[in-house]
C-alpha cells in the first residue's frame, strides 16, 4: 500500500506501507512523518484527509483532535480531493512505459515518479491548492452537488 502527503508548496511525499495498516500504525505514521514535516514547514495549517475508514476511526479522530486542526471532509467528494489528482499524475508517470515486472521495479518507478512530479509538475500541484477554495465555495453554493456536472457550470 502507498500513503501520500501533498503540501501546499507543491511537494509530494509517499510512504510504502507493509502488511496490515490499522489505526495504531496510521497514528504512528502521522506522529513520525506527516506532523513533523507539516510543523517544520508551517506555523499553522489545516490537515485534510478523506473519509477512508482508517482516517475516520475513533482512535485516529481522537488523536488528531488533540494534535492538529483538521478540516471536516464531506463524503463522496472526489472533485475536492487534491490527492486524487496527484495519484493520477503519479500513476501516469509510473505506467508511461511497460508494466513493471515485480514489486521492486514498481516501488522504484513510484519513487522516480515522485521525484519527477516534485521537479517538473510542482506548479500544477500548487495550482490544485490555489483552486481549492474556489472548488470548496462552488460545492457550498451547490449544496453539495457535483461540481463538474455540465448543468452546474
Amino acid at each position: 500500500m502507498l500513503w501520500g502527503l501533498v503540501m501546499p508548496n507543491g511537494l509530494v511525499s509517499v510512504k510504502f506501507i507493509q502488511n496490515k495498516f490499522n489505526s495504531d500504525k496510521y497514528i504512528e505514521l502521522l506522529k513520525t512523518f506527516a506532523i513533523p514535516i507539516m510543523n517544520l514547514n508551517y506555523k499553522s495549517y489545516w490537515f485534510v484527509q478523506d473519509n477512508a475508514s482508517i482516517h475516520a476511526s475513533k482512535k485516529v479522530v481522537q488523536y488528531l483532535s488533540g494534535e492538529i486542526t483538521t478540516l471536516a471532509w464531506p463524503s463522496k467528494s472526489p472533485d475536492l480531493n487534491i490527492m486524487e489528482n496527484v495519484w493520477k499524475m503519479l500513476s501516469d508517470l509510473v505506467y508511461n512505459e511497460c508494466q513493471p515486472r515485480n514489486n521492486a521495479e514498481l516501488k522504484e518507478r513510484i519513487l522516480r515518479a515522485v521525484e519527477t512530479l516534485n521537479r517538473d509538475q510542482r506548479q500544477t500541484v500548487i495550482g490544485l491548492y490555489q483552486s481549492f477554495r474556489c472548488r470548496l465555495t462552488k460545492l457550498l453554493l451547490l449544496n453539495g452537488s457535483i461540481i463538474n456536472k455540465k448543468d452546474n457550470m
